[in-house]
């Protein structure tokens, strides 16, 4: 296997077609948006949703291009919590080495992805009836759904935030960057004005995503469950709002200021198209994300069990009840048809012999961050998805064989003599198609999560805290982990009870739990935390052991904006390049 190296950097204005969608549907629905009458009344709206749904999985030539999965990737590799076990086959070093960061392919990919993904929901829109009783309702309802996540995912994504790196935040200043996001692209927006599109300031954009949750919530008011699970229902609906509102309560409590001026431009005539928010305080907002995760609760969604999580067969590749979103890699999709070890199973499972996260050939295996595991409690029953590193330290005997019996065989294919290959960490969350880990186009026909209730449970808590009170969020805490994740018999307590130390038990709990999901990296940024790699007892590769500063924004984090998108939109400002920001390795 050899590595390829990085491509000339090549995309169109505002979408760049996906190879999953027909030449007829490409003729149906052009690239600029523009459409006729008469193809407004011939469109296929099914057609359209299927692209929208497949372009989650339109990938590229280089091996990290795994379609959205990639991103998935990036953001868990930028964090504390996703280290890998041998780095010389690391297809997602750019960011844990701080290397090419800037104007490269890679960096375009992260633009590149998001308007062509948007603009089918944007075409999705404009061809379908605005009767929320129509047929259309529900693909109306879909688009709006995806939009407002893309362009979530996209503002926070570019939104440059402070990281107290002197040179990178002086030239954040000089160009005016702070609180601007993305430039806004919908149905209307006409190829000549994207080319003269400046980004949206944060209160701008916080309104026109707020108006797409509240259009996806009319539209999906009849659709609280969707059986496939790769297209959105009510209830995730309802969870996108939930992330939403606790985004905009941390960023308010944090920056007053910036409180005031979304206030301030509550009342704008130029933003009359977007409902206002309807707040005043951040206390407001997390009550919001509180009740937004409650409701998506409610919508019948029961966490994941410990049986469904140790499934050797369907564990974390199959959607369940606990799903809400999921992205379905179909046997007849390109990853399992034609690919080995470039798909998600390669880059996930351990199990996949024929993957980069075998023990023996590439071993570019994940773990979790060795801090963060010696955090978890006991008798939590999630703490054997990892190799203990106490088992990993023992000697091969028949103690060690009898507690690779008692822990160990319940969730892994493996038989002893070639699970303990492994070392210390790893994780055995994701699972092969089937448990099928020798025969690729079984295998990487998986389901990869997008949402889970579990996440609106650890929403709530934290949400709770800020709106009723530490006591409030240690008691919703402590019930989810009392009724899902100990084993019988056990009660999980914490001692903490000032505020932010019941959040932070909110917080490790959210990363054990979503760990692998490529959803934490969003909690990195919003919280502002250090990324800390480099310390005593790391599992983090010797290259990778950079530490940022803390209530700071990691530099990798703020995604660079490619020169190609200043050259075809003048109004767009770029954030500065954050390639080798770190000056200093952490070494013992």
């Amino acid at each position: 296997m050899k590595k390829i190296f990085r491509k000339p950097l090549l995309f169109t204005a505002i979408t760049m077609l996906s190879a999953t969608v027909s030449s007829c549907l490409e003729e149906a629905f052009p690239e600029d948006g523009s459409l006729t009458q008469d193809q407004v009344e011939q469109a296929d709206k099914a057609a359209l949703a299927g692209a929208m749904t497949s372009y989650f999985t339109a990938g590229g030539d280089n091996p990290w291009d795994i379609g959205y999965m990639m991103f998935m990737m990036w953001r868990d590799a930028m964090t504390t919590d996703f280290p890998i076990n041998d780095n010389t086959w690391d297809y997602f070093n750019y960011y844990p080495s701080q290397l090419s960061m800037g104007n490269t392919y890679n960096s375009g990919l992260w633009w590149d992805r998001g308007y062509s993904h948007i603009s089918r929901a944007n075409t999705t829109i404009k061809i379908s009836s605005p009767d929320p009783d129509s047929e259309d309702a529900y693909y109306r309802g879909y688009a709006y759904a995806l939009r407002a996540m893309l362009y979530f995912d996209m503002a926070r994504t570019f939104e440059y935030k402070h990281t107290d790196i002197e040179a990178l935040d002086r030239s954040a200043d000089q160009r005016g960057i702070w609180g601007l996001t993305v430039p806004i692209i919908t149905e209307e927006t006409t190829e000549a004005d994207s080319r003269h599109n400046p980004r949206a300031p944060f209160y701008q954009m916080y309104r026109f995503i707020n108006s797409d949750l509240l259009q996806a919530q009319t539209y999906l008011k009849n659709f609280h469950s969707v059986a496939s699970k790769d297209t959105p229902s009510l209830g995730v609906a309802y969870g996108l709002a939930a992330r939403f509102w606790l985004e905009l309560g941390s960023r308010f409590s944090r920056y007053p200021e910036d409180l005031a001026a979304q206030v301030e431009h509550e009342t704008d005539e130029a933003l009359s198209n977007y409902p206002a928010l309807g707040i005043t305080t951040a206390t407001e907002c997390f009550r919001n994300a509180a009740d937004y995760a409650r409701k998506a609760i409610n919508e019948g969604y029961t966490p994941t069990t410990r049986t469904q999580w140790y499934d050797k067969s369907s564990g974390f590749n199959t959607p369940i009840d606990s799903w809400m979103w999921a992205i379905i890699i179909s046997p007849e999709n390109w990853m399992a048809k034609s690919c080995t070890w470039k798909s998600w199973v390669s880059y996930h499972c351990p199990e996949a012999t024929y993957g980069m996260s075998d023990a023996t050939e590439y071993a570019a295996y994940r773990l979790i961050d060795a801090r963060l595991y010696s955090e978890m409690d006991e008798n939590d029953w999630r703490r054997d998805t990892w190799i203990d590193p106490e088992f990993a330290a023992m000697d091969d005997s028949d103690e060690k064989k009898a507690e690779f019996t008692s822990r160990y065989s319940q969730v892994t294919t493996y038989n002893y003599e070639d699970f303990i290959k492994f070392n210390a960490y790893c994780g055995f969350k994701f699972r092969p198609a089937g448990g099928n880990g020798t025969t690729p186009s079984v295998g990487n026909a998986v389901s990869v999560p997008l949402m889970r209730v579990e996440e609106m449970y650890l929403i709530e808590a934290e949400a709770l805290a800020y709106c009723e009170g530490a006591a409030s969020a240690k008691a919703a805490l402590e019930a989810f982990m009392n009724s899902y994740r100990m084993t019988e018999g056990t009660t999980f307590s914490t001692k903490a009870s000032a505020l932010e130390d019941v959040v932070n038990e909110i917080w490790i709990q959210k990363r054990i739990e979503l760990w692998g999901e490529g959803l934490l990296w969003f909690d990195y940024k919003r919280r502002e935390l250090a990324v800390e790699k480099g310390y005593i007892g790391t599992n983090h590769p010797a290259l990778y052991r950079y530490n940022t500063y803390p209530e700071a924004v990691a530099p990798w984090m703020n995604i660079y904006i490619v020169d190609r998108v200043r050259d075809l939109n003048q109004m767009v400002i770029l954030n500065p390049d954050p390639t080798g920001a770190i000056k200093t390795l952490w070494t013992e």
